[in-house]
């Protein structure tokens, strides 16, 4: 007989969370739809849809198209039932954000701050967490979940971050640490690219693309690998660290992680800052008004800038480490799509011609023209959107919602 129960109580849970997620993905549906869509009968449907109506969760939109009969009364999921807070973690950055289950962005904060000490990092964004709070006058006690993308090794399971050499964090519990400062909301840690590979096959350039990676080519270098639709994350979730990829094994630039030669030694935002301080002349940051010493990616972004020979000759070179490394991916894994993302690739054109052709030199010529290059075209922070993301398949997983 408890047997039987528990089965009956688990048909019921798997019943709600699938009901909810149609209505979420497919809405405005009727209530004949969702019993084709899930195979259920016509009165379990409606009993399930009348308790997420009576919760608020979900709400009727007017009439759809008839068929022959009378007008089927369409179902929508209420989007401001409940909310996600999302961040974003980088080395001296803290993005974060406040979602309705819509997707809609209600308000956000940038901090720039000394990310070396986890618990001043786990303050900063729990203060950010009030601000946002009290500044859109939501509820706090419908904000159900957090989904945050970080740099580094990250245990998805546990919410720990096992080493990051951008935040010089080791064995760091973020996400237990980051949920009892917020008062008790579950908190998904991801890693950042594979958050931003998520956002992109879901609201970006990957829609309708199974086999996608995503290159976070940003102060820290990483990727997200989308294959056959899912996040693959490997053995222990460590897939992607290619930033510490080594391209110069003798006399490369030594790396955060401590080696000599990484790939993001050599093509990250900071390292390539730091040689166009050393190798430009003065002329050029006089010319256009830029200050050598306080030197950062938006300053290259300038067309002025980025048009100088000096500048595309350095953009080229690190296009084209990119492109080796692009073409290292593309033999292992055979992916339709490269997504480059984080502030390199704006750039421009220069740069992504520059890894494309070198892409195509280094493969195989049967892998020539199989795959796409393109650049990130997500007005919102992909990490960002990808950690919101995981957040909302966190909480629509959740059978009963605490409102």
């Amino acid at each position: 007989m408890k047997k039987n129960a528990s089965n009956s109580k688990d048909v019921k849970t798997y019943n709600r969370i699938l009901i909810r997620n149609i209505i979420r993905k497919l809405g405005p549906i009727a209530r004949y739809e969702l019993a084709k869509e899930t195979g259920l009968t016509p009165p379990t449907v409606t009993v399930i849809v009348n308790e997420f109506i009576e919760d608020g969760i979900v709400h009727e939109v007017g009439f759809g198209e008839s068929s022959g009969g009378r007008r089927p009364v369409m179902l929508e999921l209420n989007s401001k039932a409940a909310f996600i807070f999302a961040v974003r973690l980088q080395r001296d950055e803290v993005v974060t954000a406040l979602f309705d289950i819509g997707g809609n962005i209600l308000n956000q904060n940038k901090r720039t701050l000394d990310t070396s000490v986890a618990e001043d990092v786990v303050e900063a964004v729990g203060n950010s967490y009030d601000w946002l709070i009290e500044n859109t006058g939501i509820d706090k006690e419908k904000v159900l979940c957090c989904g945050l993308a970080s740099p580094g090794l990250i245990n998805t399971h546990r919410g720990l971050i096992q080493h990051s050499s951008n935040l010089k964090w080791d064995k760091v519990p973020l996400g237990a640490m980051l949920s009892k400062r917020l008062y008790g909301i579950p908190v998904h840690v991801e890693n950042i690219s594979n958050a931003a590979a998520l956002a992109e096959k879901e609201y970006g350039s990957g829609r309708g693309y199974h086999d996608l990676i995503y290159l976070n080519l940003s102060v820290g270098i990483g990727a997200g690998f989308i294959i056959g639709g899912e996040i693959y994350g490997g053995t222990r979730g460590y897939a992607g660290e290619i930033g510490h990829m080594t391209l110069m094994p003798d006399g490369g630039p030594e790396c955060a992680c401590g080696r000599l030669g990484c790939l993001e030694a050599i093509c990250g935002v900071r390292a390539i800052t730091e040689r166009m301080k050393r190798e430009l002349p003065d002329w050029i940051f006089e010319e256009y008004g830029v200050n050598k010493i306080k030197l950062n990616m938006s300053d290259l972004f300038l067309p002025s800038i980025v048009e100088t020979k000096e500048v595309r000759m350095i953009l080229t070179e690190v296009g084209r480490w990119v492109g080796i490394t692009v073409a290292n991916l593309v033999s292992i894994f055979n992916p339709e799509l490269i997504i480059l993302g984080g502030e390199l690739p704006k750039a421009g054109g220069n740069f992504i011609e520059a890894v494309v052709e070198e892409m195509n030199k280094s493969v195989l010529k049967e892998f020539v023209g199989t795959v796409k290059v393109v650049r990130s075209k997500m007005k919102e922070d992909p990490p960002l959107i990808g950690a919101y993301t995981l957040a909302l398949e966190m909480l629509f997983s959740i059978e009963k919602w605490n409102l």
